[in-house]
């Protein structure tokens, strides 16, 4: 997905989000962020590193091959963080799967 594809998106989805924001300027900031946490990532050694809203990348090391041919390699496994819980109506009840149900019978 390129910079100009998530920006699009974005506006797909809420233009308030982006506003008046040059298409130019929000790619420059899109990519800033990219960077941002690629270069995180990269400086992780061995270990976990989480973003919020986007997930935990996990770092590790791997030996491949045996013997005089083994080598270590860098190991980087995405795990997609879990969708955001569903707002709560103002009351602050959450409605059980089925009340409307039980309530209509």
């Amino acid at each position: 997905m390129k910079p100009s594809e998530i920006i699009a998106a974005v506006r797909a989805k809420d233009a308030k989000i982006i506003g008046e924001l040059a298409d130019k300027k929000a790619e420059q900031i899109v990519k800033a962020v990219l960077t941002v946490i690629r270069e995180n990532v990269t400086a992780v050694e061995k270990g976990d590193l989480t973003v919020p809203m986007l997930g935990r990348f996990k770092v590790n090391e791997v030996t491949k091959g045996e013997g005089a041919e083994a080598k270590v390699v860098r190991k980087v496994t995405y795990i997609a963080a879990k969708p955001a819980p569903k707002e709560v109506p103002p009351n602050g009840k959450a409605k059980a799967k089925g009340a409307k149900a039980k309530a209509e019978a």
